[in-house]
């Protein structure tokens, strides 16, 4: 019985492990986003997106300026729903907060590799949605 918690331990700690190694895929795009009910021209920026698939889930991380930064996973967990958006055409997640409301969601054409996002993000003490476009292209092997 008192090897049980040890062989379970070893077993954890051997996933982590193995979920460390995944190496992300890297993508370079030029965006353009603005505030859904903003009217105007689109922000222009360049983000990195870094995408690793670790057992049957997709973790998507946007590093750039605020407010195209987000993280965006297909996991559920008790505090965030996550659905997987993947088809024969796209790839793709969506991260809802189930307190807040709170949404993520990220899509990236496989043929073309153009990517559509949004973010819900706080501004002024109102949930405003932030959507950007753009093309991407990988980066590093």
């Amino acid at each position: 019985m008192r090897c049980i918690p040890r062989v379970l331990l070893g077993l954890s700690l051997a996933l982590s492990a193995l979920a460390s190694v995944a190496q992300p895929i890297k993508l370079q795009c030029e965006v353009e986003g603005k505030f859904a009910d903003a009217e105007g021209k689109a922000t222009a920026n360049r983000v990195a997106i870094e995408l690793q698939v670790i057992g049957r889930h997709l973790y998507f991380t946007v590093i750039g300026p605020k407010p195209y930064e987000m993280r965006v996973s297909t996991l559920v967990t008790e505090e965030y729903e996550g659905t997987n958006l993947t088809s024969s055409s796209q790839l793709g997640a969506r991260r809802r907060h189930r307190a807040s409301g709170h949404e993520t969601s990220l899509l990236i054409d496989r043929g073309s590799v153009e990517l559509t996002a949004h973010n819900d993000v706080m501004v002024q003490g109102k949930l405003q949605r932030f959507k950007y476009t753009g093309k991407c292209r990988q980066v590093g092997s």
